[in-house]
C-alpha cells in the first residue's frame, strides 16, 4: 500500500515547459511494458494519431501516456499514485490537440480504469484552465465550483480560480471533497494543475500552505486515488508540492 510515483526519463523534452520541472524526481516506479497505441486509439482517431507522430514532442507525450496507463495498474496495490505528465493533458480532443496536450491523458486513464473493473470513478479537475473532457467520458466530474461544468469560464480559463482569494479557494476545495466523499467512489482521479501556484505563470495566489491544506483534505478520502500532476514549469514548485504528498 502507500503512495507511488510513476515516471519515465523519456518525458523530458526541450519543447515543453512542463518537462523543465521534472528534474527533482529521484526514485520512482518504472512504467509498464504495455501496448500504448491500443489505449491512445481508444480515445483518439487513427488519422489523428498518425498525423502527430512527426511533432517535436510526440515521444514525450507518448511516454507520458505510458506512465498514465501504468498508474491504473499500480493503484491496485497502492493507496495513491502520482503521475507527473508532460505533453499530454485534458485539452486534447479526439482529433485535435491543444494547449500542449497532444493526447488526452485523463480520458485515456479513465478507459483503462474501466477496463480494470472500477465502476464508480470520480474526477476532480483543479487547474487554471478548463476542458471539455467531461463531455467525452463516462465518469463523474467535479470542478472547484462543485459543478460538473463551471459556470464561470473565460476563454477556457477557470473564472472561479482567478477571482477567489486563496482562503476562499481552499474552502471551496474542501466542500467539493465532501461532495465526492458522499458519492462514495471506487477511485478518485485528481487532475492537479501546478499552474495554480502563486509562483507559476497563471498569476493565481495559492502558496505552499494552501496546497498543503488541499492535499491533506484529499488524502482523507478512503477511496483509491490517482493524481495527474499537470501544467506548470518551475522545478522548485514541483518539488514543494511532491514533498507535501510525502514524495
Amino acid at each position: 500500500m502507500g503512495i507511488a510515483i510513476i515516471y519515465n526519463k523519456e518525458l523530458g523534452n526541450s519543447w515543453l515547459g512542463t518537462s523543465k520541472r521534472l528534474g527533482y524526481i529521484r526514485e520512482c516506479k518504472s512504467p509498464s511494458d504495455i501496448n500504448i497505441d491500443e489505449y491512445i486509439l481508444k480515445f483518439h482517431t487513427k488519422e489523428y494519431f498518425e498525423s502527430v507522430k512527426k511533432l517535436p514532442f510526440f515521444s514525450s507525450a507518448y511516454e507520458s501516456i505510458r506512465c498514465v496507463i501504468t498508474a491504473a495498474d499500480e493503484v491496485e496495490g497502492s493507496d495513491v499514485v502520482v503521475v507527473p505528465t508532460s505533453g499530454t493533458g485534458h485539452h486534447a480532443e479526439r482529433n485535435k490537440w491543444g494547449g500542449y496536450s497532444l493526447f488526452n491523458d485523463l480520458a485515456i486513464l479513465l478507459e483503462r480504469l474501466k477496463e480494470k473493473g472500477f465502476e464508480k470513478i470520480v474526477v476532480l479537475e483543479t487547474d487554471a484552465h478548463h476542458s471539455d473532457t467531461y463531455r467525452m467520458c463516462s465518469a463523474k466530474f467535479f470542478c472547484i465550483s462543485g459543478e460538473e461544468r463551471c459556470k464561470e469560464i473565460r476563454e477556457m480559463r477557470c473564472g472561479v480560480a482567478r477571482t477567489e482569494d486563496a482562503e476562499r479557494y481552499v474552502e471551496r476545495f474542501g466542500r467539493v471533497v465532501e461532495i465526492i466523499e458522499s458519492y462514495n467512489p471506487d477511485i478518485l482521479v485528481w487532475y492537479l494543475g501546478q499552474d495554480l501556484h502563486e509562483r507559476e505563470y497563471s498569476g493565481l495566489k495559492l502558496n505552499g500552505e494552501r496546497f498543503k491544506q488541499m492535499i491533506e483534505k484529499f488524502m482523507e478520502l478512503r477511496c483509491k486515488k490517482i493524481v495527474l500532476f499537470s501544467s506548470g514549469s518551475r522545478e522548485d514548485v514541483f518539488e514543494e508540492i511532491l514533498k507535501l504528498f510525502g514524495l
